[in-house]
């Protein structure tokens, strides 16, 4: 079988670097998500956020006055400029993604080259010259609180880091929910169903349900919508939090409606303490205007009435994977069981809108579906063609007949070497483009 052993080298090589780069390209794609301009703009323009940070440095001044300050996940370095404005002593921003190119150019352009310093990588590859920092300041609040996995990090880095009595910006999040009330979404994506063009079109609800309903997804509430009081779902201490702890977040629903009428959805928002002498809250519910994060609505099957005074009640949980994806639950027992369940959620899985869930599904699809560019696409002389799906299938029908062959012992142990070999070719490239860049 010397075509078939030619064929199972490239084949072991390549799968073993493909997993690794594979694996590798997708934590870079994750990061060069923030190279792109449009993500900042609307960051700088969330007058809401970006406010509540410069207010909260300026008015805590004399803690900077001075002070090692590190900015993790800088972006464009707006926090950085405000820290040394306020009079930091050495500000370290850290950008793992291209951006932090141009950071440096925005960092130069304002005069302040000399106390900010950029760095180009993970806040974890950090060794700060300084030997410990006096404050930690980052804006690693994602979409659902934590569905960015950023405060892990933070987290790391300031065990490591951060000097006896350092202060954290912010110091507090807590993570609210509570019953929301949409009569017109509900007209407009249900019952518009039931008279189209004067047929019923009753029978696609289901199917709208389905795929429209299952998961979270982000919107602009309206503080009129909320129909209960908000119940504090999580409290994360900055301060004392681990990763582990961050892991399983559970907490009872208990709300009051306010008002009576239907609730189509469970709503979701995050607020934020950034204070040292003084005090700064950073909130992102429907009472408080535009913010880039928007809220999170979970919309029901079915309409839930309420009465006002009623007490709804239920459980909600938030558990992160080992991969990295959380898996989130909500429960109402009262007054009726309503039932909800998402898994494998990450920034990826909750859209704007309907148009955005619809664009990013045919985008997946075309990435998922399609002939993985990363694997060499070539034709051999019997028509193979190197995609994952075909080298897979190869490999399989070669180990088979290789099993039926001689020496079957020896050819395994090759195979695992030819396959260790490949895995190492590719980390030694990562280590390279790392050194270049």
């Amino acid at each position: 079988p010397g075509r078939y052993g030619t064929r199972l080298v490239i084949l072991a090589i390549l799968l073993a670097r493909g997993l690794i780069l594979g694996h590798e390209s997708g934590n870079e794609g994750y990061l060069e998500g923030y190279a792109f301009t449009g993500i900042h703009e609307e960051m700088l323009k969330d007058t809401l956020r970006t406010e509540a940070y410069r207010d909260a440095i300026m008015q805590n001044k004399r803690h900077f006055e001075g002070a090692v300050v590190v900015d993790i996940g800088c972006g464009t370095g707006i926090l950085s400029l405000i820290a040394a404005e306020a009079g930091a002593r050495k500000v370290y921003c850290i950008e793992g993604s291209s951006l932090a190119a141009v950071t440096e150019k925005i960092v130069k352009k304002n005069g302040k080259d000399d106390t900010i310093q950029v760095m180009n990588m993970l806040a974890e590859d950090v060794e700060l010259p300084e030997g410990g920092c006096d404050i930690i300041v980052s804006e690693w609040m994602g979409y659902f609180l934590l569905y960015e996995n950023m405060l892990k990090p933070v987290l790391e880095f300031r065990d490591r880091w951060l000097k006896p009595g350092g202060l954290i910006f912010p110091s507090k999040v807590r993570l609210l929910g509570a019953l929301y009330s949409d009569e017109d979404f509900w007209k407009q994506r249900m019952d518009y169903w039931d008279n189209m063009y004067g047929y019923d079109f009753s029978a696609v609800k289901t199917m709208v349900i389905r795929e429209q309903f299952q998961w979270p997804e982000r919107q602009h509430l309206l503080p009129e919508g909320l129909i209960t009081t908000a119940q504090v779902l999580a409290s994360i201490d900055v301060y004392e939090a681990t990763p582990e702890t961050l892991k399983d977040i559970r907490s009872p629903f208990d709300v009051r409606a306010t008002r009576s009428g239907n609730a189509h959805g469970a709503a979701f928002w995050f607020d934020a303490t950034l204070e040292a002498t003084t005090s700064v809250m950073l909130d992102t519910g429907p009472k408080a205007g535009y913010n880039h994060w928007s809220q999170v609505i979970w919309y029901f099957e079915a309409p839930l009435e309420l009465y006002r005074g009623q007490r709804p009640q239920g459980y909600f949980s938030m558990v992160t994977q080992e991969k990295g994806t959380i898996d989130v639950e909500f429960y109402l027992t009262f007054p009726k069981r309503v039932y909800k369940m998402a898994t494998d959620q990450n920034p990826d899985t909750i859209y704007q809108d309907l148009h955005e869930r619809l664009v990013w599904e045919r985008n997946f699809a075309l990435r998922e579906l399609s002939p993985d560019s990363r694997w060499p696409k070539q034709n051999s002389s019997d028509g193979a063609s190197y995609t994952l799906e075909g080298l897979l299938e190869t490999l399989l029908e070669a180990i088979d007949r290789w099993i039926e062959a001689k020496g079957t012992r020896r050819r395994v142990s090759a195979l695992i070497v030819l396959f260790v070999f490949g895995m190492i070719t590719a980390r030694c490239q990562i280590s390279r483009k790392a050194k270049v860049d």
